[in-house]
């Protein structure tokens, strides 16, 4: 089973406040201009912002159930009256083909999304599909975690992420991470108390497994796909990724194939 069959009910209210990235992606947006393909866009985080700010935006996910809320957001009247609604495709990331449409300005991968590619082949065929999209000259931007310092990370049980409310349930999330180092692969198990006012808890377990890149991986990955490494960065701030930094954001453009 897709892992956000489950966990897509929770998702939104989990990540009410994470906005961190968007001026990141706004900006790329500015310099690359659109249109613009996002590759596991979810419940439309990143893609509707973009879109409101009037870019033609192409969004793919693997999973239904984060589609359909995505879609009842746009039949919302707050999303409703946009100059260019969002293109909404159901696909998986390394497998896609968006017929009819023109050659991509701008590719993103936002917050982790890379990650769900659990191997070196799953890796090169999404960027594969990504640099048959991209015109050349265009830009591909990812946003992952610092492999390094997740690496020296020790593992610390059952962890209390946050708490938020769902209708009237309280929601406490939980996790645990178990590194397998040598795969480069985190087995992660997200639960999920739910506490309604009779106070009866309903636990969600759901297991879910990423794949850590290192700089140098990506770099040859990106190389092997006709792309070209830019930019390296360590925060949203495009400050320089270093020891230490919170992320690894990739920007890369697409070069001229043959």
């Amino acid at each position: 089973m897709n892992p956000y069959t489950l966990l897509a009910r929770y998702y939104d209210l989990e990540n009410a406040s994470f906005t961190e990235d968007l001026p990141f992606w706004l900006e790329l947006a500015e310099e690359f201009g659109d249109p613009i393909l996002e590759l596991g866009c979810g419940t439309g985080r990143v893609l509707l912002n973009l879109a409101r700010r009037g870019y033609a935006v192409t969004g793919i996910d693997n999973s239904a159930e984060m589609l359909e809320r995505l879609q009842m957001k746009l039949k919302q009247a707050s999303t409703g009256h946009l100059t260019t609604p969002p293109v909404i495709i159901h696909a998986p990331m390394n497998d896609f083909n968006v017929s009819g449409a023109s050659p991509f300005s701008l590719t993103l991968i936002p917050f982790n999304t890379f990650m769900h590619l659990l191997t070196s082949a799953d890796q090169v065929a999404a960027l594969g599909c990504v640099r048959r999209h991209l015109k050349t000259g265009g830009a591909l931007a990812l946003d992952l975690p610092n492999p390094g310092e997740a690496y020296a990370a020790q593992e610390q049980g059952l962890t209390l992420e946050r708490s938020f409310m769902d209708g009237n349930c309280m929601v406490q999330q939980l996790s645990s991470v178990a590194l397998e180092r040598a795969a480069q692969l985190a087995h992660i198990t997200w639960v999920y108390d739910s506490i309604p006012p009779d106070g009866i808890v309903k636990r969600a377990v759901i297991p879910l497994t990423l794949r850590y890149t290192f700089p140098a991986e990506m770099s040859l990955l990106l190389e092997k796909c006709g792309f070209n490494l830019t930019h390296l960065y360590g925060d949203y701030d495009r400050s320089p990724f270093v020891d230490g930094a919170p992320r690894m954001l990739v920007v890369a453009k697409a070069v001229q194939e043959g």
